[in-house]
């Protein structure tokens, strides 16, 4: 497995790709400015198909490129409690920042908890993780021992909860409960700055220790 990530515009969100180099394809994790272009680079220096695109949440940071996948007949799938974020994005223009170009898509398929999902022949289980944003998905490659967490944790860190939507004890209720239940070792890949491990959210973190 390949796993490639890039730090993206306009405000340092990550998007991740991943690839089977078996079977030759790929799915990415989130869709900032500028991942459809970057992705599709990576998809044909690997000589992969991109099979889907994941989407951890709605906030327009992480799906201003998600139109372009959708363009492209490339499966999106996301939760359906930020359905109105990603159909009518222009409803966060509020707190997003000056010249953002919104444009709506749909998703192809709805994700919920305890759902297990497989794309480009790699198998993850996934979870419910709210209190940043209702529709918050975690991602987890149990194989890989590793997980994407999208905004709902960060290395010492955690996501904000003053948006709509957003409750800090909803989040910590996710962080203790789904993220914290997944084995230490686990690598935890968020919507911003560096992987972090389960372990050491549990002892470090400022905001949600164990």
């Amino acid at each position: 497995m390949i796993l490639e990530r890039a730090e993206l515009e306009p405000i340092g969100t990550n998007a991740y790709f991943v690839a089977n180099e078996e079977l030759k394809q790929a799915f990415v994790v989130d869709a900032p400015l500028g991942a459809f272009a970057w992705a599709e680079r990576l998809s044909e220096s690997l000589g992969c198909t991109i099979q889907a695109l994941l989407l951890t949440h709605g906030h327009w940071d992480h799906i201003l490129d998600a139109h372009l996948f959708a363009r492209e007949g490339i499966s999106i799938m996301g939760h359906a409690a930020d359905k109105l974020l990603f159909e009518n994005p222009e409803v966060m223009a509020s707190f997003s920042i000056p010249g953002v170009d919104f444009k709506g898509f749909a998703v192809d398929q709805w994700l919920k908890e305890n759902q297990n999902l497989k794309v480009a022949g790699i198998e993850m289980e996934i979870f419910e993780v709210p209190g940043h944003c209702p529709g918050s998905l975690l991602f987890y490659l149990e194989k890989a021992s590793l997980a994407f967490v999208g905004d709902a944790i960060f290395c010492r860190g955690i996501g904000r909860c003053d948006l709509p939507g957003g409750n800090f004890e909803t989040l910590k209720n996710s962080i203790q409960k789904k993220i914290y239940s997944l084995p230490d070792k686990t690598e935890l890949y968020s919507g911003h700055g560096p992987k972090t491990s389960v372990l050491s959210e549990k002892q470090e973190n400022p905001f949600v220790r164990l």
